[in-house]
């Protein structure tokens, strides 16, 4: 198979529906994020994309693409509060089926790259410890485990544990 031409850049106005679909449709097929597909509290489009846009100066979101479909994003949480301000939190999703094929270590690139212009030097995430994908791919971009919340996460019937993984920005 051919990896696909991954483009990655940041959500613009017009993607919105585009996006709400990709992170539902991520949402629904794995067990790997907090929300299960039926959970996020259902609201009005315009509102979802609203809020989006309205925090956008706390919260970046970068889309990747595999020509017009949307395979992958990465929400960036920027610190609102004085005393953390460079510190930033990051939640990184692909589609299933294109996994293991470069998409998350480009748009964690991309994030770093945003991240350090905006004068940020710490990036922080979780893990789902049974993510051993995304656990290695955050290994090998640097960050480091900072600790673990002991089975915090119920998938099914299994308690799982979640992984806090940092990394600190150094200027290049």
């Amino acid at each position: 198979m051919n990896r696909p031409t991954i483009s990655v850049a940041p959500l613009k106005w017009t993607q919105v529906m585009k996006f709400l679909f990709l992170r539902q449709a991520i949402e629904s097929e794995t067990d790997h994020l907090a929300l299960d597909g039926d959970e996020r509290k259902r609201e009005p489009v315009w509102l979802a994309a609203g809020r989006m846009f309205v925090n956008r100066r706390w919260l970046q979101i970068l889309v990747a693409k595999d020509g017009d479909r949307f395979v992958g994003y990465l929400s960036i949480f920027f610190a609102r509060f004085r005393k953390m301000k460079t510190n930033a939190y990051l939640v990184l999703s692909v589609r299933e089926g294109y996994r293991g094929q470069g998409i998350g270590t480009r748009l964690m690139q991309e994030a770093e790259k945003l991240a350090r212009e905006r004068g940020i030097r710490r990036l922080e995430l979780e893990v789902f410890a049974k993510n051993k994908q995304a656990y290695g791919l955050f290994k090998r971009l640097g960050y480091e485990e900072e600790g673990r919340k002991r089975q915090a996460v119920r998938v099914r019937d299994e308690f799982i544990d979640l992984v806090l993984m940092a990394k600190f920005l150094t200027k290049t």
